[in-house]
């Protein structure tokens, strides 16, 4: 007696993949990554150096440098964000949640090799020697969160919680820590935009400010369709 072996679905149906084409799946992405990441440091090493010798004083910005501070504390803070929007990507089954999750996490990849090659290119060291936010004095809008994180960042609890979600529940716990995440990251890239020496620098923040401007107002209007409530914002 013989038996006829299911035939293989395109998961394009709906149907899981089969394994050697999830594992290619899953390399072809890490390569697109890579690529992604060495690119925007490349870029970001050419710019700082080039700055280096044609920014407006003619000096790297040194470690104390809002500058560096920037590109320090909104690394590890894009960071988070990226872990958030990958895990949401691959596990909600909203088309429109799984595009925001998307444009959030390949931005953020891309920026964190930009700012990363900065910091090369100005010979300081890979991360900060300096307390967290302190290149902001003087900023009135936003200060360190009461279990020393940086403001909009979340908790371990709320990161591992968020990783044992799927469906609905994911969507709206995703929507409401990320639109907390850019409200703490959007006053650290507005004054970097208004306070940097180096004009790439400038550039990049008012970019980020204004992309995650458009980010949260969508957010906050996905949680109303879905009858959810946001966070209390950083403080």
């Amino acid at each position: 007696m013989t038996t006829t072996a299911a035939p293989i679905v395109d998961d394009a149906d709906g149907a899981v993949p089969p394994p050697a084409g999830r594992s290619l799946r899953v390399v072809l992405l890490a390569v697109i990554v890579v690529a992604v990441l060495g690119i925007a440091g490349a870029s970001g090493y050419l710019i700082g150096h080039r700055g280096q010798a044609t920014g407006s004083s003619g000096v790297a910005p040194g470690a104390s440098s809002v500058d560096a501070g920037f590109a320090w504390d909104m690394s590890v803070h894009h960071r988070q964000a990226i872990i958030m929007a990958g895990y949401t990507r691959d596990h909600t089954s909203d088309p429109g949640i799984k595009l925001l999750a998307y444009d959030i996490e390949t931005s953020q990849y891309f920026q964190v090799g930009e700012m990363q090659g900065w910091i090369d290119a100005w010979r300081l060291p890979t991360n900060s020697p300096n307390a967290q936010m302190s290149w902001m004095a003087g900023s009135t809008h936003m200060s360190m969160q009461s279990d020393g994180s940086m403001p909009g960042m979340a908790s371990p609890a709320e990161m591992n919680k968020l990783q044992t979600l799927t469906g609905k529940t994911l969507d709206t716990y995703f929507l409401q820590l990320m639109l907390r995440h850019h409200q703490g990251g959007l006053p650290m890239a507005q004054w970097a935009a208004a306070h940097a020496q180096t004009a790439y620098v400038r550039n990049l923040a008012g970019k980020m400010a204004a992309t995650q401007s458009g980010e949260i107002v969508q957010m906050e209007q996905l949680l109303r369709e879905s009858g959810a409530s946001p966070l209390a914002p950083p403080s």
